[in-house]
């Protein structure tokens, strides 16, 4: 949860119905949070109710940021990595359980420990230049999920080794907006939005209609597709072009492979993930780009018990999508390939 601009994956686009009919009205803030743009957008009869709740949503973020940011030396993160042993919040605590079980769901695919040799990748630099592969190869014993275990008597962290480095970014963002829109809920509104940075929760369904999300184009301007979602609904989208560097004109994107260390070499260029879980939707967004097309397909149909509805853009710009949203997207200019 670096403290710099993203560019946004999803994007939403006009309702299919005027909200100005009914008698509540949209209000929407956005701030800076967790690294990137966290717009929050709700629908009330009260402006003041609106952002009162809009700004505890806000307060709910925050408090998470400051208990997961590696940035910030007092977080349970930034602990974690300076000590073998670490009594972390309840919220840091749900999140790396839950970040374990999707490395186990995954094979190590996804990796909360990836931070060990992602570290060097500094692709925010105006400077940037790969990471030596000495640097990548003596760093990479540390990469494994299986050394972190859990207390959950103490609520404790335990490193099996003290090179490990472990960062949330994967799934944290996923695990506040689903905080923030409860947060939302507890304090009376029935309709709303928080997107931050490519992750995205809805509240009610539009007054019937959903809410129609726009899949952000990956290899130009504007958006290549629309898909609708309803109450409880998250999406998250992972893809090369979030954040990339280029160096003697390779292109190097922020999506590691925690196996070998080095950005992740798949013939998905876009994938957004679909579920009720937000934070399940972030790291299996992760995840299943690191696999590439065919992998990710075979684990999504493998793996109903998960219910992970998924939109797949490959390398040849085809749309590889679950059967379950065939009517509820729209890629009017491509192919679509239902699995």
């Amino acid at each position: 949860m670096k403290h710099r601009f993203m560019v946004l994956l999803i994007v939403i686009v006009g309702s299919k119905l005027c909200i100005s009919c009914f008698s509540p009205k949209r209000y929407s803030l956005s701030k800076v949070a967790m690294g990137t743009i966290v717009t929050i957008t709700v629908d009330s009869n009260s402006q003041q109710k609106a952002y009162k709740a809009i700004n505890k949503a806000f307060d709910t973020i925050t408090h998470i940021e400051e208990q997961m940011s590696p940035y910030i030396p007092t977080s349970d993160v930034a602990r974690i990595n300076n000590n073998l042993i670490t009594n972390v919040s309840n919220d840091t605590f749900t999140v790396i359980r839950l970040a374990l079980e999707l490395s186990h769901n995954t094979n190590g695919l996804f990796d909360i420990t990836f931070a060990s040799v992602g570290k060097f990748w500094q692709l925010q630099s105006s400077s940037f230049v790969p990471p030596l592969h000495e640097t990548i190869t003596r760093y990479l014993h540390c990469v494994d999920y299986r050394y972190i275990q859990l207390n959950p008597q103490t609520s404790t962290v335990i490193k099996q080794k003290s090179c490990v480095t472990i960062g949330l970014g994967g799934i944290a963002k996923g695990y506040a907006i689903a905080q923030a829109a409860s947060t939302l809920k507890d304090c009376g509104i029935q309709h709303g939005i928080v997107e931050a940075g490519g992750d995205l929760m809805v509240l009610g369904d539009n007054y019937g209609y959903g809410y129609t999300i726009g899949i952000k184009h990956p290899r130009r301007e504007g958006i290549i597709g629309t898909v609708i979602l309803f109450d409880g609904q998250a999406i998250a989208t992972s893809g090369d072009y979030e954040r990339y560097a280029l160096y003697k004109g390779t292109k190097y994107h922020h999506i590691l492979n925690p196996k070998t260390g080095y950005p992740a070499q798949s013939d998905i260029i876009s994938i957004s993930v679909i579920a009720t879980n937000a934070a399940l939707c972030d790291g299996y967004a992760t995840a299943l780009f690191i696999m590439g097309s065919e992998q990710a397909i075979s684990f999504c149909k493998k793996n109903t018990s998960l219910k992970l509805q998924c939109i797949i853009i490959d390398s040849d710009m085809n749309i590889h999508l679950s059967k379950s949203l065939i009517q509820k997207v729209s890629f009017p200019d491509h192919s679509i390939h239902p699995f």
